[in-house]
């Protein structure tokens, strides 16, 4: 009995996975004593899917919940806007990096340029630790004389930025309304923002200004007037 415990203990410091929930499973499964090898099986598949279903960032997954002050010191949750939209873009940047500047002045740029119905959402997620009081004068400073337009929130102890494994700025994230996580845009790389900007107008039906619609009967390539969405639909 001491000998299956301490086994047991050694198992759930390892990183669980299927293939050595399994191996567990079928050593448990050895043990003589059918009864406590029924209650430790129950007690281990619990503690297999509590780590295996745990509030993580995954694509394809529900964006994990998180709660940060805006520039101009209101309480934002992310979970408040879920179904609200049909497109929530979280992008995750710096004031300091010129990447991020550029980034979203394009974002900016595009949904200037372009007519759009559907309900969309853009959450700016400053990311920068240990701000002062100077510091966020300084950052709302900054993203106002950009007109940016769009909400600024402050990760001042990056938190949020680690929920999400934010490892290089800016990185932009589409949440689809029911805040299901459906694309990851890290970095600012020309043929990977053409795509995004692609995705953004296939999902939201945009519509460059100043540009006549095309004549769905016009041959443009594509069968019966509609093209295929972008890739990775």
């Amino acid at each position: 009995m001491t000998n299956l415990i301490e086994e047991l203990a050694n198992w759930s410091t390892r990183e669980f996975t299927k293939k050595r929930c399994f191996k567990m499973i079928f050593w448990l499964r050895n043990k003589k004593n059918n009864l406590l090898t029924i209650l430790l099986i129950i007690a281990f598949l619990v503690s297999f899917y509590s780590s295996a279903f745990s509030s993580s960032f995954k694509k394809g997954f529900p964006a994990p919940n998180f709660i940060l002050k805006t520039i101009d010191g209101e309480t934002f949750n992310l979970e408040d806007y879920k179904e609200k939209q049909k497109l929530l873009i979280l992008y995750f940047c710096n004031n300091e990096s010129e990447d991020s500047i550029c980034g979203i002045e394009e974002l900016t740029e595009y949904f200037e340029q372009h007519i759009i119905e559907e309900k969309y959402q853009v959450i700016m997620i400053n990311s920068r630790k240990d701000l002062k009081e100077e510091d966020i004068a300084q950052i709302k400073e900054f993203w106002t004389s950009k007109k940016i337009p769009f909400i600024i929130l402050l990760d001042s102890q990056e938190e949020v930025s680690n929920l999400y494994k934010i490892e290089v700025l800016p990185t932009t994230i589409f949440l689809a309304n029911n805040l299901v996580v459906k694309r990851v845009y890290p970095g600012l790389i020309s043929k990977q923002q053409n795509l995004m900007f692609q995705y953004i107008s296939y999902f939201l039906g945009a519509e460059e200004k100043g540009v006549p619609k095309k004549d769905k009967k016009e041959d443009d390539g594509c069968d019966d007037g509609t093209c295929d969405p972008p890739p990775g639909h």
